[in-house]
């Protein structure tokens, strides 16, 4: 008796063979026998032989493998189920038909990273699958002194502080507060699965600058005590390509930086840009600009700015 796969359990008219396949039965008298070949995981096999005096008979048997069954569920429920690319449901769920082997289980949920993994089904049986789903965002809360700034993630206006920025992705992010006579604050964050960031700023107000420049001091040298607080102010029309590209070298800080335009509500407007310093460093400190339109790499063309400051 031979089957396939190997390994099966035989029994002969309902009396087990020793061994398991491939197997030979001894001792059977002639006539006509029914024959069971079972074997986990497949459907049973039986069929009849019949034996003749002084012969030997020869029964190969094929075995069906048996589906299996996959049980799905994820915490929290709601997810849908895919079996090996294809959709079977939503969690909590159970998977019948499911061939004997390998196979990939992934489960989706909006609001949550995908969750995949593999599991071994075997036939006649319930492979069980828990997903443990995992935020795919976090919230950052943010607060500020005094209230009432605007806040914006990655460049983006989403709020006024105080504020619960929602859904904010994975990864690093920079939350900026602005208002009215205060500094620009700006802070990093970095959100993992479920995080919840708290922000808390104190807004400095903006101080007075001390002494003003333009473009009439452009190549000038000034003597200023260190912790000045100056302004730079340049022409700049953004709306033709054109802005100042600044370079700053160590011990100026740049507190802030400000467009105000010449015709306010005009699309195209000229102004003026505003750089607000501070003098924080000591000995010769060099503010300079570029002004030329961004994709341009720099030519002898372009219109330049230079202010140095000697600071004791």
């Amino acid at each position: 008796m031979t089957s396939l796969p190997r390994g099966a359990y035989v029994s002969v008219d309902g009396v087990p063979v020793n061994g398991y396949t491939p197997v030979t039965a001894t001792g059977i008298v002639p006539g006509l026998h029914t024959l069971q070949v079972v074997k986990p995981g497949y459907a049973d096999w039986a069929g009849n032989s019949t034996v003749k005096p002084g012969l030997k008979s020869y029964v190969y048997a094929a075995l069906k493998p048996l589906n299996g069954i996959i049980s799905v569920q994820s915490s929290p429920t709601g997810g849908t189920v895919y079996i090996d690319n294809v959709s079977r449901g939503t969690t909590n769920v159970l998977i019948p038909d499911i061939p004997s082997g390998v196979h990939q289980v992934r489960v989706e949920k909006s609001g949550y990273s995908n969750w995949e993994s593999s599991v071994a089904v075997s036939g006649g049986r319930t492979a069980f699958v828990k997903a443990n789903l995992k935020s795919d965002s976090g919230s950052v809360q943010v607060n500020s002194n005094p209230q009432g700034g605007v806040v914006s993630l990655d460049g983006n206006t989403v709020a006024t502080s105080p504020a619960l920025l929602k859904s904010v992705t994975l990864g690093s992010h920079t939350v900026t507060i602005k208002k009215a006579g205060y500094l620009k604050y700006s802070a990093n964050v970095t959100i993992k699965s479920g995080d919840k960031k708290y922000l808390y700023a104190m807004l400095e107000k903006t101080p007075t600058p001390g002494h003003g420049y333009n473009e009439s001091n452009n190549g000038n040298t000034v003597s200023l005590s260190k912790n000045a607080v100056v302004q730079v102010s340049l022409p700049e029309n953004g709306s033709t390509g054109f802005a100042w590209y600044i370079t700053t070298t160590p011990g100026i800080e740049v507190l802030d930086k400000s467009f105000t335009s010449s015709n306010p509500g005009v699309t195209g407007a000229g102004g003026t840009a505003a750089w607000l310093l501070k003098l924080s460093g000591t000995g010769t400190m060099e503010f300079s600009g570029i002004y030329k339109q961004g994709w341009m790499p720099p030519s002898g063309n372009d219109h330049t700015y230079k202010i140095t400051f000697v600071v004791q």
